[in-house]
C-alpha cells in the first residue's frame, strides 16, 4: 500500500518492514505540520547578510578610526551679512535736498560717473524769502547800509567824546585861572593886612582885601566842580561810543550772517557730488518735480579699493569671538564647494580668508551683534571691485578651535557651546592668588628677617 501526502495539511515520510512491498508490508508514517517547516525555513541566513555585516564594521572601524585623531575639526561661528567698506566715506552716499525746492534739471543719469564736486542737479527754492533771483545782491546791499548807519553813529558819538574832551579842557583852564587869583587875593591880604597894622591904610581896605580872597576861593571851588563835570562827562561820553562799537559790531556781525546765510542758501540749491564715484540710484523724478528739505535724491558709490563685510552673529556667539581671529567668506555669485560645511576650512574651494577687524559694542536692536571684517593679506586676494560689489550677500564663518570629531558630535549631541577661546596669560593670572599690598609688604619683610637670621 502507497503512502499518501497531503501539501495543505502534512508532509509524510514512509518506512517499509523487511524491505519488501506488497500485502506484508506495514506503514509507519510521521506527520510534521507544514508551518514547521516554513519557519525554519525563514532562519537561514541570506546570501547578503555576511558582505553587508562586513561593509558595516569596516565603517565603524574607519569612523573610530577618524574621530579619535586630534585637531581635524574646526569649530566656528558662522553669520550672514553684506559687501560694505571699512572707512565710513567710502560707502554709499546719499545726496539729500538741503533746501525746499523745485528741480530745474537733472546734469547726471543712472549709472554715470562723476567727480568730487560735479553737478548732480539744480534746483530753485521756493521760500518766499528767496523767490527774487537777485536775493544775494539785495541782502549784500543791505548789510551795505547797516554797516553805513552804525558808522555815522560810531562818528557821532566820537565827536561827542571830542568835545566832552574840549570841555574838559576849558574847565581846567578856568580852574586854574581861579587859583591863580586866590594866590593873588591872598597876596593882596597879607599885604593889606601888613600896611594896615602899620597905619598905613583903613581899615576898610583890609576887609576887602579879605573879601576879595573869599570870593576868588569860591570861584575856584565853582571851577573845581565844573572840571568834575566835564571829567564824568568825558567818561560817559567814551562809554557810549564803545557801547555804539559794540552795537555796530553786534549789528553788522548779523548782517553779514544773514548775508552769508543767503549765498550759502543760493549755493544749496546746487546739488553737487562730494565723492569720486557712480550714480548708482536716482531717487526723484524729472524737472519740475517738488522736493522737500531731506528727501533723498540720488545714490553715489564711491570709486575706492576699500572693502570689508559686515556679518551679524547672534548674542550667545558674539561672547566667543574677539578681534583678530580668521574668518572664511562665501560671496553670493562665487562658486564654493565646502564638503563637510565650515570645519574643515582647508579643503574647501571658492572661500576668502579675512580678519576680524571690529565687533560692535551693541547690538543692532534685534539681538544680532555686527562684526566687520577685512581681507587676510596673507590669503588670497577677493574679487574685484568691479563684480564684488558693495550689497553683495556674503555668508562667513569666524574660526575658533580645532578638536577632535568624536568631541565634536559629542557637544552637539548634548548641545553645548563652542570652546570658549582663551588668550595667552589669562590661566597665569586667574591661578595667581590676590595678596592686598600690605600684607605683601609684610611678608617680604618677614622673609627678609628670615634670610638675615639664617
Amino acid at each position: 500500500m502507497a503512502s499518501t501526502i497531503t501539501p495543505e495539511k502534512k508532509q509524510a515520510t514512509t518506512l517499509h518492514g523487511n524491505g519488501h512491498h506488497g500485502n506484508g508490508a506495514f506503514h509507519l508514517e510521521n506527520v510534521v505540520p507544514y508551518y514547521y517547516t516554513t519557519a525554519l525555513r525563514l532562519v537561514k541566513v541570506p546570501k547578503l547578510a555576511q558582505p553587508l555585516a562586513r561593509s558595516v564594521a569596516v565603517l565603524m572601524t574607519v569612523a573610530l578610526i577618524i574621530a579619535f585623531i586630534p585637531n581635524t575639526w574646526q569649530q566656528n561661528v558662522g553669520g550672514s551679512g553684506i559687501v560694505t567698506s571699512f572707512a565710513p566715506d567710502a560707502r554709499p552716499q546719499t545726496i539729500d535736498a538741503q533746501i525746499d525746492g523745485r528741480i530745474v534739471k537733472w546734469y547726471v543719469y543712472e549709472g554715470a560717473l562723476v567727480k568730487k564736486g560735479d553737478t548732480i542737479a539744480q534746483l530753485r527754492d521756493i521760500d518766499t524769502k528767496y523767490l527774487a533771483g537777485n536775493f544775494v545782491e539785495l541782502q549784500s546791499a543791505v548789510r551795505n547800509n547797516t554797516a553805513s548807519e552804525q558808522e555815522l553813529e560810531i562818528v557821532q558819538a566820537q565827536n561827542k567824546v571830542l568835545q566832552a574832551e574840549q570841555k574838559y579842557a576849558a574847565a581846567l583852564a578856568t580852574a586854574e585861572n581861579a587859583r591863580f587869583a586866590v594866590e593873588i587875593a591872598k597876596v593882596r591880604f597879607y599885604r593889606a593886612d601888613s600896611l594896615e597894622k602899620q597905619g598905613l591904610i583903613a581899615r576898610r581896605d583890609l576887609e576887602s582885601a579879605r573879601l576879595s580872597v573869599q570870593k576868588e576861593e569860591a570861584e575856584y571851588a565853582k571851577a573845581m566842580a565844573q572840571v568834575r563835570v566835564e571829567r564824568q562827562a568825558v567818561k560817559n561820553a567814551e562809554a557810549e561810543l564803545g557801547a555804539k562799537r559794540r552795537k555796530a559790531q553786534a549789528v553788522v556781525a548779523k548782517a553779514d550772517l544773514e548775508l552769508g546765510n543767503v549765498s550759502v542758501r543760493k549755493d544749496l540749491a546746487t546739488i553737487i557730488s562730494p565723492v569720486d564715484g557712480q550714480v548708482t540710484r536716482i531717487a526723484q523724478a524729472g524737472a519740475a518735480q517738488n522736493v522737500k528739505k531731506g528727501d533723498r535724491l540720488a545714490i553715489i558709490t564711491p570709486t575706492t579699493d576699500d572693502i570689508a563685510a559686515e556679518i551679524f552673529v547672534s548674542s550667545l556667539d558674539a561672547a566667543i569671538i574677539d578681534t583678530g581671529r580668521p574668518v572664511r567668506l562665501q560671496f553670493a555669485g562665487f562658486p564654493a564647494i565646502q564638503p563637510f560645511g565650515a570645519g574643515m576650512p582647508n579643503i574647501s574651494i571658492g572661500t576668502f580668508g579675512g580678519i576680524v577687524s571690529v565687533i560692535d559694542a551693541v547690538d543692532d536692536g534685534s539681538g544680532k551683534y555686527r562684526v566687520l571684517v577685512r581681507p587676510d593679506p596673507n590669503d588670497k586676494p577677493w574679487p574685484n571691485r568691479a563684480y564684488l560689489r558693495q550689497g553683495t550677500e556674503v555668508s562667513g564663518w569666524v574660526m575658533l578651535n580645532e578638536v577632535s570629531l568624536i568631541y565634536e558630535a559629542w557637544r552637539q549631541l548634548n548641545g553645548f557651546p563652542q570652546q570658549i577661546p582663551v588668550k595667552g596669560g589669562m590661566k597665569e593670572k586667574k591661578s595667581k592668588s590676590f595678596i592686598p599690598a600690605k600684607d605683601k609688604d609684610d611678608k617680604d619683610k618677614d622673609d627678609k628677617d628670615d634670610k638675615e637670621d639664617k
